[in-house]
């Protein structure tokens, strides 16, 4: 797992985010949210949002990782944060590829390595929520270990379209270094209800 930086396979990498992709990032988030099937929205957020996204989640200690392409380009984005109303040590699963490099196993690696990130910080269960219609995906999280925890009826509204959802959660092994304060580290900053704003 990186530590501080990436892990590189075959022709792509996986790399601890940064805004030097911000810009990247910012361009596939819109290109798979416009896909209507995956996302809660149908468009993208402004590049401000997503600059103080990734600095959120830095000062926050949340991991983020990105898949990055040979051409310098953020492909894919995979994040872990706490929500408001959550208990401390529950993180919530985003994640994203772009269309062409779906089906090689990326989705599951990247996913693979910002997870065991999140044990490292504390985080003792992790959840994410996915449409019910998105049969490869909850095969890919079966497969990685998550269990189906919680079933929502129109769980989410796209362009009009209600779609139900199931909530998913995966208990961590938690592997904390030595000396970890957890209730410092949970201490340091309030939970975030982090929510973007379309112009």
């Amino acid at each position: 797992m990186p530590t501080d930086g990436e892990c590189g396979m075959d022709e792509l990498k996986i790399v601890r985010s940064s805004e030097k992709y911000a810009v990247s990032y910012c361009e596939t988030f819109d290109e798979v949210a416009r896909e209507g099937k995956f996302l809660s929205i149908s468009g993208g957020y402004p590049i401000e949002d997503i600059l103080r996204f990734i600095k959120v989640c830095r000062e926050c200690g949340y991991p983020q990782f990105l898949l990055i392409a040979p051409d310098g380009r953020a492909v894919g984005w995979c994040d872990i944060v706490r929500r408001s109303g959550e208990p401390d040590d529950v993180g919530f699963l985003g994640v994203g590829i772009a269309k062409r490099y779906r089906g090689m196993g990326w989705g599951s690696r990247l996913m693979t390595v910002t997870m065991g990130d999140a044990g490292k910080r504390g985080f003792n269960e992790i959840r994410l929520e996915v449409r019910a219609s998105n049969y490869n995906a909850i095969r890919t999280y079966t497969r990685l270990g998550f269990v189906k925890i919680a079933y929502t009826s129109d769980g989410v509204v796209t362009d009009g379209v209600a779609e139900d959802i199931w909530t998913m959660s995966l208990m961590c092994r938690r592997m904390e270094p030595e000396g970890f304060d957890r209730e410092r580290f949970f201490g340091r900053f309030k939970k975030i209800d982090f929510r973007f704003k379309k112009n």
